[in-house]
């Protein structure tokens, strides 16, 4: 076998080489991801407490202190405009808040970090009537202990959290939530 046909093995030997590795890293990185998915996935649906009353600033600029939604169901939705689970299930929020809005549901819709200019064409472009709350500096994020986006956390109208899901709510699952919540007030008004 000639010099310049061992170099051309042995080259095609390395690029075959690289192209195993970089596969094994491909994988490697695709099961990491897998479990990060289900880690976040697992805690849907959990109940965590008393939620911690916060002030913070809308979209608008108005000011929203969560104990003023007391005697309500609030869900708190975390969420980006570059998150497409996120602008995925915006629609079915909406329509959910105009739906049981007027038996005692509302959404805060907390922003990641993002600035105004980049909410508003997201926000305008499907009519979101609910408060969209700013956090620029994540303090909300941190102090909910958010890991993944979305998450949504269903407070009941004693303030208690009865229902934390992250990943991207189903409308079935979203009524599921909201009707759970409300039976909490037709619950409290009997008693």
């Amino acid at each position: 076998m000639s010099n310049h046909t061992r170099t051309i093995r042995r080259k095609q030997q390395q690029t075959q080489q690289k192209q195993q590795k970089i596969i094994l890293w491909a994988a490697a990185a695709l099961i990491i991801a897998s479990v990060v998915i289900v880690a976040l996935t697992i805690n849907s649906g959990k109940q965590s407490g008393n939620a911690l009353d916060f002030t913070a600033s809308t979209l608008t600029g108005e000011t929203v202190n969560l104990s003023d939604y007391r005697g309500q169901v609030v869900m708190l939705n975390f969420w980006a405009t570059w998150c497409p689970p996120c602008r995925a299930e915006m629609p079915s929020i909406q329509a959910a808040y105009s739906q049981y809005h007027d038996q005692g549901f509302t959404v805060l819709a907390i922003n990641n970090a993002e600035t105004a200019t980049q909410i508003k064409p997201f926000t305008d472009s499907l009519a979101l009537q609910f408060p969209i709350v700013m956090d620029t500096s994540t303090t909300l994020q941190r102090i909910f202990s958010i890991a993944g986006y979305p998450t949504s956390i269903f407070i009941d109208p004693e303030g208690n959290i009865y229902a934390t899901h992250t990943g991207m709510l189903l409308p079935d699952q979203l009524t599921d939530y909201i009707e759970t919540g409300l039976a909490r007030i037709q619950n409290n008004s009997e008693a």
